[in-house]
């Protein structure tokens, strides 16, 4: 995208509304759910949840494997805590 910094700042600090094309290449680029920008109460998958797809996609096995046990370590946390406890 080729964007000249006068218009990229006019909608960064002045609100200015960037076109059409320009507002759905950026939501492609960084991954973000249009709909939140579109809809009070998005539906379906939020922005980050969006683009931690997009890197699993390109992650390989082993990848997948550590984010998994990690995923699960915080599971495990988060429910000891919603539990009260310190410890899992």
């Amino acid at each position: 995208m080729y964007l000249s910094p006068r218009y990229l700042a006019n909608i960064e600090n002045k609100g200015q509304h960037p076109s059409l094309q320009i507002f759905f290449e950026l939501m492609l680029r960084y991954n973000i759910s249009v709909d939140q920008f579109l809809l009070e109460r998005p539906t379906g998958k939020n922005t980050q949840r969006r683009q931690l797809d997009v890197l699993l996609d390109d992650m390989g096995d082993d990848g997948i494997r550590v984010i998994t046990a990690a995923a699960k370590e915080i599971v495990q946390i988060e429910q000891a805590q919603s539990n009260g406890q310190e410890d899992a």
